[in-house]
Formats: C-alpha cells, structure tokens, sequence
C-alpha cells in the first residue's frame, strides 16, 4: 500500500495551489460520455437500488465493460442493499459484503464500484486515471499504467492493498479542499490524471528537472 504525507502539494498546470483550487479548476476539465446527471439520479441515495438504476450505472461506468455486469449484479441486489442500510461499516462488515462481490468480478475496479453503488459517500469510484493523480500527487512520480488500477483481488486483502490508499488520499482530498460534494473530488482526480497521461509519454517525475 502506498503511504501518503500528511501534507500535499497541489497543482493547476504545475504552479502550485491549495487544495480547493486543485478541485475546482481540474474539476472544470471533467466530462463524462453519459451525463452525470443520469449517475446521480439512479445512485437513489436514500433509498434502495432497483434493477434498472444497476443496469444505467453500470452503463454510465462503462458501457463496454460494465454491460455484462448487470445481471450478476441485480442477482445479488438484496445484499447490495443490505449493504447500503448498515448504519456504521467496520472491516468484518466490508470483508462480508466483498465475499459477495468478487463473485460478480475479480477485477479491482469493478469491484469498487460494487461498492461505490451501495455506499456512494463511502467509497470513492477508482480507475487509472484517479490512481495516476494519486500517485503523482504523493510520490511525486507519475505512473501511466498503474498496477493497482489493473490488479486482480481474489482476496479481501489485495482488494484493500490497491485500494485502501488511495481511499485515505482521497478523503484528505476532501477535508483538505473543504467541499460538502466529494463527487467534485473525483472530477478532478479523474481530469488531472488523464491529463497527466496524455502529457507523459512515458513514466516519470511530475515535475521536469527532477528525479
């Protein structure tokens, strides 16, 4: 797992920022083929999933990959839900409801987003793109394919190794940033890791002159 500091630095096209300006200016670079809209809509947060709201989901996530999904996961739609009314969510409880998962898929980020269906506050979305930004931001190097973002988890504690880091990351992000929407967070995250890539031929510093 990485390890990351208590304080980061942040930055809009390499000149350093707080963190809210970090947010809100690679948040404007953000896009989605499906709107958002039709993701925050069929989160239903304060009620409970239905089969049509996984079937959009999983289509707004990704259409080709996330397609044949839909009917293992409506399958396990009670314990989805079940998931979603726990008051408070400890390891035993996140290792029970992973069990279920990985039936669904083996893939790590698949499998967040399993869990970022039930408990959207509590489970930050996680791809390539957010990882890169998370990496580049703490370790100062940036990373075009991440392992972690490509990791099989056939146990709960290689699904937590690639991903209980940057869940730490991105909380901080938010407290840092002090925005009420954490989904402002992943916009960013996810634009700034994409523009990363497309600016990195290949792995390096973040910054040019070091390393």
């Amino acid at each position: 797992m990485v390890i990351y500091c208590d304080t980061m630095a942040y930055y809009k096209l390499y000149c350093p920022c707080s963190a809210r300006e970090f947010v809100e200016f690679w948040e404007g670079f953000y896009h989605s083929r499906i709107p958002d809209e039709v993701y925050q809509a069929n989160l239903n947060l304060g009620g409970e999933l239905t089969e049509e709201n996984v079937s959009l989901l999983w289509r707004w996530k990704n259409e080709r990959y996330g397609s044949p999904l839909i009917r293992p996961t409506q399958a396990i739609l009670a314990d989805i839900n079940s998931f979603r009314k726990l008051g408070h969510v400890d390891q035993p409880e996140e290792r029970k409801f992973w069990q279920r998962v990985v039936t669904i898929t083996p893939g790590v980020v698949w499998q967040v987003f399993l869990f970022h269906m039930a408990r959207p506050q509590d489970y930050p979305i996680f791809d390539q793109h957010v990882m890169r930004s998370f990496l580049a931001l703490t370790t100062g190097f940036v990373r075009r394919n991440p392992r972690e973002a490509r990791m099989v988890c056939r146990s709960y504690e290689r699904f937590y190794s690639a991903y209980g880091g940057y869940k730490g990351f991105f909380f901080q992000l938010v407290r840092e940033a002090g925005l009420p929407q954490p989904k402002k967070v992943d916009r960013a995250l996810w634009a700034f890791g994409r523009h990363l890539k497309r600016l990195h031929p290949v792995d390096g510093p973040l910054l040019k002159g070091e390393g």
